[in-house]
């Protein structure tokens, strides 16, 4: 049965999708995927679990530690090159299974409480699974359209989940795969914890330590997981059994937190359950910090507001999260949230009042019990999965993929409420939720077919945004609609007269213009605001150089090297004007550096040819040449020049 469950959960996932795989890489994609030189050689893999630096194209990028998420991107390159629709195929794949282990978990909680409740009363062996739910979910029906009502009310949250257009930013945003990915794993080591509760076998327990270590190496928020465990034991105490004649096991008459049995045994049993998180601490948790801590020199990093302040403005995050998966409108890639530096703000009052209300029903649900218990433990879900993102200040104050993992409770409260209706509604119900839930997500697909579209649409949505306006006029670049480009950068300019980037994209329109002086002052201003951005200087050689100012150029190409010394294009063009200036030893030191960091770089290969064919080395230039051809034949450049070394060659 459940792998029929499975396959309409990915078909109508499939269906919902299908309009994205097409659709463009966006945004962090450029330099994390695009840009990464790092992810297209295979035998680099073992390097991302030594080393972040090889997570992106820009150093300031790497900061996150997530080997397992760049292996992945390295054999999406491996099979399909830069196609994107690859990328979004294996982001539908985790999404699909998150989709499916949610039917899992939900399907294996309900039947957990039923046999917690089967044990109180005493009842003996529960067998017949539609009897035990008649006996605790008293008003449910025992079967909903041919499933029994606990599996009925899994496949209406998983459903749910998998078309719910809130959802949509970790399918068509391939860098969102950090969050699919990462969820998916801690759902499966969630799932695998439900049933070590409930069976008691060690390799359950294994794999769901096994699937947290994955989950721990694809994105920080996995973090949260051993909380969870915790409360699930909380909510859903495990039952405790003792061997019995003949080597079979019989359930004891003593649950976790019985105040009936001896207090010995009631403390053994405490410390002997809490010592099972240990290992996710002790194993996982302990030295993915001291590896943060060693690496970066601090556990959280950089932030760029303080912790109260995050705190207060983070509140509202939480209460934006709630109205998108309850109503999603207003989806978009860049939501404009104003930061909250005081307590005594209207928003956020009516926020942080909004929360203790939700704490507070979550409470009650617990003591109502029954079925509303499994809706009490998914709202502490919500917030203990975004508690990463709501305690550490982030550059982005909200983004939709963030909010993925917490939104299972939206799917788990609306399947339940769908349970509640009369029998003869349940099934038209969930479809046409579906139905709804799934055109949403389609019309969503739309908007990020590609720049243009997304940041168009995020400009409508947040026009008080400058990071949005920024990138619709890196788009309209895209485009080749310069002016309008020029337009956004300035719009950001007088939304954010601090945002370096803005410069920066300003000076690549305006050389590529040819106003090579407008260039200069936009890079200039650019590093007055970001002495770091190792780009600005980089660009601003190129127009150094243009314009005959080699040691200007030298200088900065220089300078964009100490600051990050991983790219071998930055030596290329350092040793080209090396070069051009006379200093051929220093030169032919930077070409070989270039080739270094990148044997397959075949601009550096012919420049070292040119260099050894102006001091008549021509051995060493045929060399270079002949591997520059190896690595591209096309380069007709290269092979003009091998022809006529080879002439050189030949009249000696």
């Amino acid at each position: 049965m459940k792998w029929k469950i499975f396959l309409i959960i990915a078909v109508i996932s499939t269906a919902a999708y299908i309009n994205s795989l097409q659709n463009s890489f966006h945004f962090d994609d450029q330099h994390y995927i695009l840009e990464n030189p790092y992810i297209r050689d295979l035998s680099n893999i073992p390097s991302f679990f030594i080393s972040p630096k090889y997570s992106s194209f820009e150093k300031g990028f790497t900061s996150h530690y997530r080997p397992l998420l760049v292996t992945s991107y390295a054999l999406n390159y491996a099979v399909g090159g830069l196609n994107p629709a690859g990328y979004h195929v294996v982001n539908l794949l985790f999404h699909v299974g998150a989709a499916f282990l949610v039917f899992l978990i939900v399907e294996a909680m309900l039947s957990s409480s039923e046999q917690v409740a089967g044990s109180r009363k005493n009842v003996g062996e529960l067998g017949n699974s539609e009897q035990a739910t008649r006996s605790r979910f008293k008003d449910l029906p025992a079967t909903c359209y041919l499933l029994p009502a606990t599996s009925f009310i899994a496949l209406a949250a998983a459903l749910i989940f998998a078309v719910h257009p809130f959802n949509s930013e970790v399918v068509n945003y391939i860098t969102a795969r950090s969050s699919v990915m990462c969820s998916f794993f801690y759902l499966l080591a969630f799932y695998f914890w439900v049933l070590f509760r409930s069976k008691k076998t060690s390799y359950l327990y294994l794999s769901s330590l096994l699937a947290f270590v994955l989950a721990m190496l694809t994105k920080e928020i996995a973090i949260t997981l051993p909380v969870m465990l915790f409360l699930y034991d909380c909510y859903y105490p495990p039952l405790l059994s003792s061997p019995h004649k003949g080597g079979r096991e019989k359930e004891s008459r003593y649950l976790l937190p019985d105040l009936d049995r001896p207090k010995g045994l009631s403390l053994l049993l405490r410390a002997t359950y809490s010592l099972s998180y240990l290992p996710y601490i002790l194993l996982v948790i302990i030295p993915y910090l001291a590896y943060r801590s060693l690496v970066y020199g601090s556990i959280a990093g950089s932030w760029n507001r303080d912790l109260y302040t995050n705190l207060l403005t983070q509140s509202k995050v939480l209460l934006k999260y709630l109205q998108l998966l309850f109503f999603p409108s207003g989806l978009t890639i860049e939501h404009d949230i104003r930061i909250s530096s005081v307590f005594f703000d209207t928003a956020v009052i009516i926020t942080i009042v909004s929360i203790l209300v939700i704490i507070g029903i979550a409470y009650l649900l617990f003591r109502l019990g029954g079925i509303w218990k499994l809706v009490s433990f998914f709202i502490p879900w919500f917030f203990i999965t975004l508690l990463p993102t709501t305690l550490i200040p982030l550059n982005a104050i909200l983004q939709e993929n963030r909010g993925y993992l917490a939104g299972i409770a939206f799917a788990v409260f609306a399947g339940i409420c769908i349970s509640k209706l009369p029998r003869r509604l349940l099934l038209p119900v969930l479809v046409f939720l579906a139905l709804v839930y799934s055109f949403l997500t389609v019309q969503r697909n739309l908007a990020w077919k590609d720049d243009y579209s997304l940041w168009a649409d995020a400009v409508a949505k947040a026009p008080q945004s400058a990071r949005a306006h920024d990138n619709l006029g890196l788009a309209y670049i895209g485009k080749g609609e310069c002016d309008l480009a020029l337009a956004e950068f300035n719009r950001t300019l007088e939304l954010h007269l601090g945002y370096y980037l803005a410069y920066y994209n300003a000076g690549v329109v305006y050389q590529l213009q040819g106003k090579l002086d407008m260039a200069v002052s936009s890079y200039e201003e650019c590093i007055k605001i970001n002495p770091s951005y190792f780009r600005a200087y980089f660009n601003v050689g190129i127009v150094y150089k243009k314009r005959g100012e080699l040691d200007r150029a030298i200088a900065a190409y220089e300078k964009a090297v100490s600051l990050d010394p991983r790219h071998p294009f930055v030596y290329n063009n350092l040793g080209v004007a090396l070069m051009e200036k006379g200093d051929l030893k220093q030169a032919e030191v930077v070409f070989k550096k270039a080739i270094q960091i990148y044997a397959g770089y075949d601009k550096a290969y012919y420049n070292l040819g040119n260099l050894y064919y102006s001091v008549k080395d021509y051995g060493r230039a045929a060399e270079a040449y002949g591997t520059a051809l190896k690595i591209r034949p096309e380069h007709g450049d290269a092979n003009e020049m091998l022809r006529l070394t080879r002439a050189k060659l030949g009249s000696k």
